[in-house]
């Protein structure tokens, strides 16, 4: 599920994921049989797994055997870092250089998401003057954020189609609990090069 946050209120439009108009088969999904005399549609049904073709047994036991769907509890980075709205630029980003991240969700004083930012955007806002202007004045107020149980392949699409690169995760309270990004993703397809991504 997923949902924007604007100003720290939920927004009721949240992105619409585009039912497939082709149904995708992963290799792995394929029928296979589970119990003596259950064959596919291919295969008659037989009384021994000796009696069955040697290339479909071949062909099945070849099949990578990896996880045909991923949630985002199962990927995403957590515990996730965050700063208050209240911080300077300044802190924000040596805070970010020190630890190696590009996207940070902004919360309040209930820990609860109200913004994000990108190195990006404080690197264009880091001046002299403006170094101690606190991070609510850079931030990005209208977040799409998505829960926990959103399913791999959804959370692609609605990237490539809002066109961001991270997607912060909340729980039931608005609070962060974990970030995925599109580098997440790419490793994902390193582990998994048979994985579809997309629904």
């Amino acid at each position: 599920m997923f949902f924007w946050i604007h100003d720290g209120r939920i927004s009721p439009n949240p992105p619409a994921v585009q039912p497939n108009r082709v149904p995708m088969v992963h290799p792995s999904s394929q029928p296979m049989a589970t119990e003596i005399g259950d064959g596919g549609s291919q295969s008659p049904p037989t009384g021994s797994f000796l009696h069955r073709n040697p290339g479909d047994a071949y062909k099945e036991s070849s099949l990578p055997q990896e996880k045909l769907v991923f949630f985002l509890h199962e990927i995403m980075t957590s515990p996730v870092f965050t700063k208050m709205e209240n911080e300077p630029i300044s802190d924000c980003l040596d805070s970010m250089l020190e630890k190696g991240i590009r996207h940070l969700p902004i919360t309040n004083q209930l820990g609860q998401l109200v913004g994000f930012v990108s190195d990006r955007d404080l690197l264009d806002k880091h001046k002299s003057y403006e170094r101690k202007n606190p991070v609510s004045d850079v931030m990005i107020k209208r977040v799409l954020v998505g829960t926990p149980g959103a399913e791999i392949r959804q959370v692609t699409k609605v990237l490539l189609e809002e066109r961001i690169g991270c997607l912060p995760i909340v729980n039931d309270d608005n609070i962060p609990i974990g970030i995925i990004t599109r580098s997440d993703l790419l490793r994902l397809l390193l582990k998994y090069p048979n994985l579809s991504l997309m629904v």
